[in-house]
């Protein structure tokens, strides 16, 4: 290694962090082109800290965790001390590689050694070395891609990992662009977890995982991380692993050192406070512009210079008053379903129904689902959940058996992946071929559904998970539906999206079938549990906490 990165190190350890510190973050900003994701950023990471990292899709949490990886240049300083830090990679990294799971690794492993080359290589430069903020900035850097624990780890005990996962040798081999959503998720959390480091950060480690991956992620991080900053929407999930927030907002990341559920209820109330306060502090500038208004009126009528100089000191005094405006995060989606009523009838019933594939997914199925029950299918990955859906819809046959379906009936289907419609449409010709309304005036029902108009150009194939969310949602409120077949519509959308969805499917009076892996969803919105496990299909009235403990009391 050169000198300057000798000298560089030695500079590093007179500022590297106290005792009680693991990294300490100064004056932080990151942005793209000319805009800032967030800038001036102060936190500090202590020892046994689990973070939760919050904020809107896209408002920059996987690019800090890059930063935070050493994975992405950025302004300001972060400073560690002597800890490893194992990065569970980014879910789109995995949409369509077209490598094996261990390609992946050999790949990734090559690359982080080549930036390490090349940091060391610029730091060595005598134009670097001269100009201190520079020389800093990339020796934060270089020490960063130090503690990735890529670099000097072999990747055996991930097996280990992926076996608890169920992730046998087969799905090792084949490219990961050809594996199920929860498969990709779980090769993502093996290669992270393996790894043995003091920091793990976690990005969206629950997406497209079942109920029972779900609960063993749990347990295991509560016996053997001690610390973690985790970027997920999942509400229960982060009430038992975490015990702090993080929330990026409007370009700044404020602390708040409360369990999950207290932070929402402490959230909402801050803003409220802020709504309160804003709308106080507008009637007061309001009101002093208006007598400025008045005097210089009366100014212009009698010629006064006393009163021409009274309206300008009013109209410095309005000026100066100031106040955050709440408006963007008190914004609720106001999500409504129209239905109409029908009298108490059976919509779906399944008799002596069996489904298979490769294989038999499950048989002798004989159930029924009456108006107005809201149902949620759960089982494991695999087991036949979407397939059961999408034979309710009329999308898949039985193999056997007879699925009855009410005639007059009008289903909404929620399809993650906007399989039923043309793909290579914009955002914004698939609602004026769906509405027949004009563009004009689906401008403010788009944008009220966080579409930006950037977006309304994009093809439905390009858009990202949440915004397919989002359209997939606003495009069944546009339908007149007494029946919702809803496939994981809560995946890649917000907190306070999700909540919205909640309210809604509450409030709707007609029959809800779906899937669902986000706990509090399930147990807020479902009076049934349909489990498919064993290959068949039984059946529990309740919300998914009441089945877990009828399954505790009965073991």
């Amino acid at each position: 290694m050169s000198s300057s990165v000798s000298k560089g190190r030695t500079m590093q350890n007179r500022l590297k962090p106290s005792t009680d510190t693991m990294i300490s973050i100064q004056d932080l900003s990151k942005g793209f082109e000319r805009e800032n994701l967030f800038e001036s950023v102060n936190l500090v990471i202590h020892p046994k800290d689990k973070i939760a990292f919050v904020g809107k899709n896209g408002s920059g949490k996987t690019t800090f965790f890059n930063c935070l990886a050493g994975k992405e240049s950025f302004e300001g300083r972060i400073h560690v001390s002597e800890i490893k830090i194992s990065l569970m990679e980014q879910e789109q990294n995995f949409t369509n590689l077209d490598k094996t799971f261990g390609e992946y690794l050999n790949d990734k492993k090559k690359k982080l050694e080549e930036r390490k080359k090349d940091l060391e290589k610029d730091i060595g430069n005598p134009e670097i070395y001269e100009n201190e903020e520079k020389f800093n900035s990339l020796m934060d850097e270089y020490n960063l891609l130090l503690t990735d624990v890529s670099i000097n780890t072999e990747q055996d005990s991930t097996k280990e990992i992926l076996k608890e996962l169920k992730i046998g040798k087969d799905l090792l081999n084949q490219k990961i662009k050809n594996l199920s959503g929860g498969q990709k998720t779980k090769l993502r959390l093996a290669e992270c977890l393996s790894k043995k480091a003091n920091l793990y950060l976690l990005d969206e480690p629950t997406n497209n995982l079942d109920l029972m991956t779900r609960e063993w992620l749990e347990n295991y991080i509560n016996a053997n991380i001690e610390n973690l900053i985790v970027i997920s929407h999942d509400r229960y999930f982060l009430n038992k692993v975490v015990e702090k927030v993080w929330d990026l907002e409007n370009k700044q990341i404020k602390g708040w050192k409360y369990k999950f559920n207290e932070y929402l209820d402490r959230k909402k109330k801050h803003l409220l406070d802020l709504e309160k306060e804003y709308k106080d502090t507008m009637k007061k500038k309001n009101k002093l512009l208006e007598s400025a208004k008045e005097k210089r009126q009366w100014a212009a009528v009698s010629r006064s210079r006393k009163l021409r100089i009274l309206a300008d000191r009013l109209e410095r005094d309005a000026e100066k008053l100031e106040a955050d405006n709440p408006h963007d995060f008190l914004k609720d989606i106001h999500i409504g379903f129209n239905s109409k009523h029908l009298h108490n009838c059976t919509i779906f019933r399944l008799e002596e129904v069996e489904k298979k594939f490769e294989g038999v997914l499950f048989k002798d199925v004989n159930q029924e689902i009456e108006f107005g029950e809201k149902v949620c299918i759960v089982g494991e990955n695999g087991t036949g959940k979407s397939t059961l859906l999408k034979m309710m819809v009329g999308e898949v046959q039985p193999s056997k058996g007879d699925l009855y379906r009410r005639k007059d009936v009008k289903i909404g289907y929620f399809d993650q992946e906007l399989e039923t419609i043309d793909r290579e449409q914009t955002v914004m010709e698939f609602f004026v071929n769906e509405t027949g309304k004009t563009e004009e005036k689906l401008i403010s029902t788009l944008l009220r559904y966080g579409f930006e108009k950037e977006s309304f150009d994009k093809k439905i194939k390009q858009l990202s998970g949440g915004e397919k969310g989002r359209l997939n949602i606003l495009r069944i409120t546009l339908e007149k539906n007494n029946v919702l077949v809803l496939d994981e519509p809560t995946n890649n959308l917000d907190i306070y999206l999700v909540e919205s969805l909640e309210k809604a499917l509450k409030e709707f009076e007609g029959t809800i079938v779906f899937v669902s892996h986000d706990r509090s969803f399930v147990d807020n919105v479902a009076t049934r549990i349909l489990q498919i496990k064993d290959k068949k299909v039984s059946s529990f009235k309740g919300n998914y906490s009441e089945y877990l403990e009828f399954k505790e009391r009965n073991c």
